[in-house]
């Protein structure tokens, strides 16, 4: 069972949401789960939930919820007894891993991230962590008041760690990718100055020195009008290195190893997410896919960029084994290609072009889609529900399709890609016809579940911009083969160039 805090305070067994109850109940669990194998006692239970005047009958409304969400709980648990509300006295404790909580699972990531030694170990971790956030922590069952009370330090976790991974990312170049999150951050906290000097060295690095001067002076003159205080000393040396085109404000080295190269074979004696050997696909004598070897590790995001015509398409669908290949073979998460059954539940698809049933709703969608992988009838509606949630459409799920336009499409067949809970996701051009705000959107949802599951990701794009965003990797195709192959960002990242 998962437990969710940092957001609206949820459970969710296998692949549906648990029932727990009224605003005030699923409170009493979510202090539970933040003591997680501690005492609560009585006294703290109530004087939390009733922070002013508690009612006489408060005790007995504690012990009537605490019953409802044993009930709850023991429903889903099936009597495995790995999670229970127990009693100690006047206390009660929720005895369970804490690794089933969010808010635990996000400090031992946090954790976890900061003892890394590489930069790319670094990113990955610290994005698993913040991408736990959904909403600010008890979100819909407790006031700003309370929730200092029990979450004290917890957003200043969550900044700290933003602006380690923000530094570990610019150190492994990923400038141009990170520069308009930290724009929104310095909107957001306009007092942090270690945000806003993060922002001038990714703009300054981007070739727009003129706008990041321009951010330190506009801050510079809020903290003065606003504050009465200057800038501390860092931000005002930075500011005369970039006046001075100081070398030293320039990108280092790369660290040996830090990203990998998608086309070097694994080395931590895994098998590779995605792998292909010599693979082809000819149509008639048009080569459409050429002795293409290629290896994506498990959790990477590669962008497979390239114009119209370069292949992108035709490799998705080899993937995906709607393509037989000429040649070659492949395999999806181990699984070889001779093996194409067991490939489609490995591996979630979003191809373009296609078209929903436009009389459905897309709840109908989604659950039709389960039961076609097997999903009994009541954990496919359920299963609906969480998908439309996780791709921002719960407030759509009702409304016919047809209805639909061209960015709740696209969410809508992101939701069809994680029907099977695939652990590789092959993603044809999913921001195919957006505007640029809708796309961004999409790009931002698609690393977001991508790193909240730990998925592997391949997207196609002929955009640069779009790799730049959300991809780790790069590989450049140009009439079927590989035109050149790196980490973007890097020196030898930069093949985008050649596609604009």
């Amino acid at each position: 069972m998962d437990f969710r805090l940092l957001g609206a305070v949820e459970a969710w067994s296998m692949q549906h949401r648990v029932d727990l109850g009224p605003p005030k109940q699923r409170f009493l669990l979510a202090v539970l789960a933040l003591q997680i194998n501690q005492l609560v006692p009585m006294e703290r239970l109530v004087d939390l939930t009733w922070p002013h005047a508690p009612p006489p009958t408060a005790q007995h409304a504690i012990h009537v919820r605490i019953s409802q969400l044993r009930a709850a709980l023991a429903e889903e648990e099936n009597g495995g007894g790995g999670i229970r509300i127990l009693t100690r006295g006047s206390a009660y404790v929720l005895q369970a891993d804490p690794m089933c909580v969010d808010t635990h699972r996000f400090r031992a990531l946090v954790t976890q991230a900061r003892a890394c030694a590489g930069d790319a170990e670094k990113v990955v971790l610290y994005r698993r962590a913040l991408g736990l956030w959904l909403g600010p922590p008890l979100a819909d069952v407790a006031g700003p008041e309370v929730v200092d009370r029990l979450c004290a330090g917890l957003e200043e976790t969550r900044l700290l760690a933003l602006e380690d991974c923000l530094d570990a990312e610019l150190r492994l170049g990923r400038h141009r990718i990170v520069v308009d999150e930290l724009a929104e951050l310095v909107r957001q906290h306009p007092y942090r100055q270690r945000l806003l000097g993060q922002l001038m060295l990714a703009l300054h690095r981007a070739g727009r020195a003129p706008e990041a001067l321009r951010a330190y002076q506009l801050a510079r003159n809020r903290m003065i009008d606003e504050l009465g205080l200057e800038p501390e000393a860092p931000l005002k040396q930075l500011e005369t290195a970039i006046l001075c085109s100081d070398p030293a404000l320039e990108l280092a080295e790369p660290q040996p190893g830090a990203v990998p190269n998608p086309r070097l074979p694994a080395t931590n004696g895994h098998r590779p997410a995605i792998e292909t050997v010599g693979l082809c696909r000819r149509f008639g004598h048009r080569t459409a896919v050429g002795d293409l070897d290629l290896t994506v590790h498990s959790g990477e995001i590669l962008g497979v960029l390239g114009p119209p015509g370069a292949g992108k398409t035709t490799l998705v669908r080899l993937l995906s084994t709607l393509l037989a290949p000429t040649c070659g073979s492949f395999s999806i998460a181990g699984v070889p290609s001779s093996r194409p059954e067991e490939i489609r539940r490995k591996a979630g698809v979003l191809l373009g072009g296609a078209r929903h049933p436009g009389h459905l709703t897309g709840h109908e969608f989604l659950t039709y889609q389960a039961r076609l992988f097997g999903t009994r009838r009541r954990d496919a509606s359920r299963l609906a529900d969480r998908l439309l949630d996780e791709v921002g459409l719960t407030a759509h799920a009702s409304a016919r399709i047809a209805g639909y336009g061209r960015d709740l499409d696209q969410r809508l067949a992101l939701g069809r890609a994680l029907v099977n809970e695939p652990s590789v996701l092959l993603l044809d051009d999913p921001a195919a016809g957006l505007d640029p705000a809708a796309a961004g959107r999409m790009l931002d949802l698609v690393r977001r579940i991508g790193t909240e599951r730990g998925a592997t990701v391949l997207l196609t794009t002929p955009r640069v911009a779009e790799v730049e965003r959300i991809c780790g990797l790069m590989v450049l195709l140009n009439e079927g083969v590989i035109a050149g192959s790196g980490p973007v960002g890097s020196p030898g990242g930069e093949l985008g160039r050649e596609a604009r």
